[in-house]
């Protein structure tokens, strides 16, 4: 999906709607701690280890010339925010 897909989605709601808590729907939960944000600078891969997934330049144990930047500074995002509270919505009703 496109942020502007996402936009104009948002732009067909009701405005009770929008009051409503973001939730990403999966398959076995429901993730209703949701924050948004735009990188504050280049996130890269490392392409021998990708599945340590990315982060910014700052943190990489290697050269920037043997990573993949994957995300410019900028890039706004969506990530499950662990800082909020210890609730978390299961099939619409707030459990602990």
């Amino acid at each position: 999906m496109k942020w502007s897909e996402l936009k104009d989605f948002c732009d067909t709601l009701e405005e009770w709607q929008l009051e409503k808590d973001v939730i990403l729907w999966r398959e076995d939960e429901a993730v209703s701690r949701i924050a948004a944000e735009k990188l504050s600078e280049p996130h890269y891969i490392d392409p021998d280890e990708f599945e340590e997934g990315c982060y910014p330049l700052s943190e990489a144990a290697r050269p920037e010339d043997e990573l993949k930047m994957v995300y410019d500074a900028g890039h706004p995002i969506l990530w499950e925010d662990f800082t909020n509270d210890n609730k978390t919505k299961t099939d619409g009703n707030e459990q602990s």
